[in-house]
């Protein structure tokens, strides 16, 4: 199991509570068989440290004591097993022994080896049995009711998460009915800088989601892969009716019932929409960029003409000035006065014809503006808002999985309870031959 994927989801639901107010840890579950264990004693100073986070106890120290645990029943079992190789291959050198009549004493000293293997394999067996116990203690006192806890936590985030993603999908709803704030202002460096910061923090969010998803499953996953190893093959055969296959029912702690039905609702979650979502609006997000890029250069090629004009304005008023002043002072025009003259109007004519092209670069410049604004109210307006709706879906479906966890835990809970109180109680047996509790 993945302890560290359980604790962030620990740390993301739950307020952290001071030790005092949690129950004991289960310290003493190991202090007798561990005492002469050295692999054992570093465990211990990290997975007994006190609780924090939940009021059922540290789900991560859960986790890792009983991975320690497991740990240790491997290690017991795969001692036992070669004992048992080692047993075995003693039980036949006894036999062959006996076989070729070797003297009495080599078959003592033999037999004895082979009790005191027997006797090592039961105390293996003993330890195993010892240890799967406290294993399957740890399981139902304390993993089991912090799962509990956790689903219920996870199901009051999600409620917190609907009503806030459905808050910001009706901001998003009643902005379309503003005027672009933006309107007649140009683009300029800051606005693609937050362009860019915005493609990165959505680029951020969709990855973070994609992995709490995984992150999730992968959890799930483990722990019903680990549950099921608990699963027990049980026979039911009726004393009245027999039939020529018996029924089969795979026997599990309730926890696993519950992990596979959280496994299999996380299936069905509209995750993959909000991913979708995220993406489409970074494809929107992009175009900005780009026009914005595109207009900014046509406002620079703009600016540019215009310090051009107001050049070449300056430089034919001054020609037209001393034209004008020096037919002032002459009575009689000169012999090049025409020219003069033409070559003024000629200036006069290519000054009309650049005023012109700047203004024709002006209109293209206003219509990428009104591009630009247009990407980012359809951007905002339609994509941004996809993302929020599907959210809102997602926090609606996850909220509702979560609570039914819960639930169907709880109402797990309380039917084994009452199985157990009905097993209890004394048998009788009713006039049609079938037996019924009392």
């Amino acid at each position: 199991m993945n302890a560290e994927n359980s604790t962030k989801l620990i740390q993301a639901i739950t307020w952290h509570r001071s030790t005092s107010s949690k129950p004991s840890s289960c310290k003493s579950l190991v202090a007798s068989s561990s005492k002469g264990s050295s692999t054992w004693t570093e465990y211990k100073n990290d997975l007994f440290d006190d609780y924090g986070g939940m009021d059922s106890g540290s789900h991560s120290l859960t986790l890792g004591r009983l991975c320690a645990w497991e740990k240790k029943l491997y290690e017991e079992v795969k001692a036992g097993d070669s004992t048992r190789k080692i047993y075995e291959k003693k039980c036949s050198r006894l036999r062959n022994q006996d076989v070729r009549g070797d003297d009495e004493l080599t078959m003592d000293k033999t037999r004895a080896a082979v009790k005191d293997l027997y006797a090592r394999i039961l105390v293996a067996i003993r330890s195993a049995e010892s240890i799967s116990k406290r294993i399957e203690k740890l399981r139902d006192e304390e993993l089991h009711p912090q799962i509990v806890e956790l689903l219920k936590g996870l199901t009051r985030t999600w409620k917190i998460m609907l009503e806030s993603h459905e808050t910001q999908n009706k901001i998003l709803f009643e902005v379309k009915s503003f005027a672009s704030p933006t309107h007649e202002k140009f683009c300029n460096d800051l606005h693609r800088l937050a362009t860019l910061q915005l493609k990165a923090e959505l680029l951020n969010w969709r990855a973070c989601f994609v992995e709490y998803v995984a992150a999730q499953k992968a959890y799930v996953g483990a722990l019903h892969g680990w549950l099921s190893m608990f699963m027990i093959p049980e026979i039911e055969f009726s004393s009245r009716v027999r039939s020529s296959a018996a029924p089969y029912r795979a026997v599990g702690p309730p926890l696993l019932v519950i992990c596979h039905d959280w496994l299999s609702s996380m299936d069905k979650l509209p995750d993959k929409a909000v991913s979708f979502a995220i993406k489409s609006f970074l494809k929107d997000m992009k175009a900005l960029w780009a026009q914005q890029g595109v207009e900014q250069l046509q406002k620079r090629k703009v600016d540019s003409l215009a310090r051009e004009l107001d050049r070449r304005t300056t430089s034919f008023q001054k020609v037209e000035s001393r034209f004008l002043e020096s037919e002032l002072i002459e009575y009689k025009p000169e012999p090049d006065a025409e020219h003069r003259r033409e070559h003024l109007t000629e200036k006069k004519d290519q000054l009309d014809m650049f005023r012109k092209k700047l203004d024709v670069e002006k209109e293209k410049h206003h219509n990428y503006v009104k591009e630009t604004q247009r990407i980012t109210l359809s951007g905002f307006q339609i994509g941004f808002s996809r993302v929020f709706e599907s959210l809102t879906e997602f926090s609606k479906a996850s909220m509702k999985m979560y609570n039914d966890l819960a639930n169907h835990s709880e109402n797990t809970a309380g039917k084994v309870e009452k199985q157990s109180l009905l097993e209890g109680s004394p048998v009788k047996e009713n006039g049609s031959g079938w037996t019924e509790k009392a």
